[in-house]
């Protein structure tokens, strides 16, 4: 049986016409990513951030990022606290702490990634706000190395394989299953996960989850991710990143952006 110290949360993909797609913006002067990066290990101490007790994957995964650009560009760890991001899913989905009872908490209903996202570019953790941000194919194994590389992570949606879920305390397991007919290794919307890729090597690449990292391979990756999403943080990018066309990409969001 899963263990049910990890919560999930990612609810299922909402798709809108109006999200914009980083092979768009993607210029001939786009570098090769290189063979490996890891952009994780600056980050002294990840945290759980409330996902051992309600299902907010999505805010922990956006603090997680948040840790790693200021670790990374600043040389500061993040402060972020559990409190701040349950505020935070209590803002983006309704949370109601105050809600628990025998029967579970009916408001701990998980989240919409593009929701947070939306939240995160107007609003953000403690502050920590987002210029904008593009989804990247699924598919593209170069794409999601070149966007690790240029961006610092992804923001990335999975359903996890029954395979993979934590059974107990301890190191969590690889995640290195691919779909092989049988059902525990099948993709499975009812474990909606939400985590950060924080580096990369030809295996694969390095997942932020739970407070700890896990390594993952492509194959991996390819079967069971299902969302995408680079993010322009202001602390990580000084400077627009060669190879994408920002100034084309700000003026197609101011375009489509809603509130």
């Amino acid at each position: 049986m899963p263990d049910p110290t990890y919560k999930l949360g990612k609810l299922p993909r909402r798709d809108d016409d109006r999200t914009l797609r980083l092979a768009t913006y993607l210029t001939p002067a786009a570098p090769t990513p290189p063979p490996a990066v890891d952009y994780g290990a600056a980050v002294r101490d990840w945290g759980m951030l409330g996902n051992d007790r309600v299902g907010d994957c999505a805010l922990a995964g956006q603090a997680h990022a948040d840790m790693l650009w200021a670790a990374n560009a600043e040389h500061v760890q993040l402060g972020i606290t559990t409190a701040m991001v349950l505020r935070a899913y209590t803002a983006v989905t309704g949370y109601d702490p105050g809600a628990d009872g025998p029967g579970g908490n009916p408001t701990d209903r998980g989240t919409v990634l593009l929701d947070a996202l939306n939240y995160w570019r107007k609003r953000g953790i403690d502050r920590q706000t987002i210029r904008a941000f593009v989804e990247v194919d699924t598919h593209s194994v170069e794409h999601a190395k070149l966007a690790i590389d240029l961006f610092g992570c992804l923001y990335v949606g999975v359903e996890l394989p029954d395979a993979v879920l934590p059974r107990g305390p301890g190191a969590l397991p690889d995640w290195t299953v691919t779909p092989d007919g049988s059902r525990d290794r099948a993709p499975d919307p009812h474990n909606g996960h939400c985590v950060v890729y924080a580096g990369y090597d030809a295996g694969g690449p390095t997942v932020v989850t739970w407070g700890t990292t896990v390594k993952a391979s492509w194959g991996f990756h390819e079967a069971y991710c299902d969302e995408l999403y680079a993010m322009l943080s202001p602390a990580w990018l000084r400077h627009d990143p060669p190879g994408i066309d920002v100034a084309t990409l700000t003026a197609d969001l101011e375009l489509v952006a809603v509130g």
